[in-house]
């Protein structure tokens, strides 16, 4: 179990709280070991929203090494203001799969200085879950940029089995043996922003990378989580059906 935590003041540090609850509120027979909270990132993030989702690889990457030191089978990467649902790990980890996730919504940047070229052109009114981090992976593009879908697509599905989809990494499920190497010359998997020429958000792009090569891969809709802090999983029934149609 593993929190990529990014600054030492950031607004994120006030949610581990929350975060560490709903870990430990998990229902499961799976033992689960102490969380692993990533020292935070050193120095100022000089490009605004762009330089915060590539600090995070290097986050991401220690709590790799650290669970590769250890003896467990599995490791679940939990974001540091994703909020799971109790039956997160017993469901991913039923799937039986390399790469299992559930569901969240993007930010809500309306508080952001939406003049910042590096925000995403999500941009979304208070409290609207406009979309999941969820999507069909694009074949074509380097990096696997996904097509978000709406809650209505997805609600109560399971994806992956026929084709390659991403869920983010905020809830993400991974067994050992993805990350390790399996040739002297080739490097392990693991997080990375670089695609072929250009430079990728790391989340989607190891969904891609780790589907590539032959890893199978689950993204599971029956699992909601919570995003802080404007989706907090204790008010789901006030977001949750609240989305638009983007996709269909």
């Amino acid at each position: 179990m593993g929190i990529p935590n990014l600054a030492e003041k950031d607004q994120y540090v006030s949610y581990i709280k929350s975060v560490l609850r709903h870990i430990e509120a998990q229902e499961t027979d799976v033992e689960i070991l102490k969380p692993y909270i990533t020292p935070p990132h050193s120095g100022k993030f000089q490009h605004g929203y762009r330089s915060r989702l590539y600090a995070i690889v290097g986050r991401m990457n220690n709590i790799i090494e650290k669970f590769m030191m250890s003896g467990a089978s599995h490791v679940f990467i939990n974001d540091g203001d994703v909020e799971i649902p109790p039956n997160t790990i017993d469901t991913l980890i039923k799937h039986n799969v390399d790469v299992a996730s559930g569901v969240y919504p993007f930010h809500n940047f309306v508080t952001e200085n939406l003049t910042d070229p590096t925000l995403p052109r999500y941009y979304r009114k208070p409290h609207d879950a406009y979309a999941m981090i969820f999507g069909r992976m694009s074949s074509t593009n380097p990096c696997g940029n996904l097509k978000p879908r709406d809650w209505d697509y997805m609600a109560g599905q399971v994806f992956g089995e026929e084709s390659s989809w991403s869920g983010g990494t905020g809830c993400l499920l991974v067994k050992r043996r993805v990350f390790k190497q399996y040739h002297p010359s080739m490097p392990p998997l693991r997080f990375t922003k670089h695609g072929k020429n250009r430079e990728c958000g790391g989340d989607i792009y190891f969904w891609k990378r780790a589907q590539d090569a032959g890893f199978t891969a689950r993204v599971d809709a029956n699992i909601v989580c919570g995003h802080l802090p404007q989706f907090p999983l204790s008010r789901i029934d006030e977001w949750l059906f609240s989305v638009k149609k983007i996709d269909k």
